[in-house]
């Protein structure tokens, strides 16, 4: 039986994050971490996004879970960041530029996303 995932992604409203469980936002974060994450990018909705210049809901950190308090103690400036662009990438980059696709470990804070 498949366990449901949790789709992670940018609330451009408030600068932090959304976290969507069967289909329903459960949470709105701006601090947390999520584990056993793969990352997902709707080429359709990428498409679309170049066409229309406006952005829409496409790309997905999906994750086995989440929790809501991240160990302070992680130094993020000597952890790689996560990014992603419509207009440019067909998926999230990492250090170097390289396309990312899958992470044991992530933190979200303001706004950013971070490998561990």
């Amino acid at each position: 039986m498949n366990k449901a995932k949790y789709y992670i992604y940018r609330n451009l409203h408030t600068d932090g994050f959304s976290i969507r469980y069967r289909g329903r936002v459960i949470d709105r974060l701006n601090r947390f971490t999520a584990l056993n994450v793969t990352f997902k990018v709707n080429e359709s909705g990428r498409q679309r996004v170049i066409k229309e210049g406006r952005k829409n809901v496409h790309a997905f950190v999906v994750a086995d879970s989440y929790k809501g308090l991240i160990n302070n103690e992680v130094d993020l400036d000597r952890c790689v960041r996560i990014t992603y662009n419509p207009y440019t990438d067909k998926q999230f980059k990492g250090i170097l530029s390289l396309d990312i696709h899958y992470a044991k470990e992530v933190v979200f804070r303001d706004g950013k996303c971070f490998l561990v």
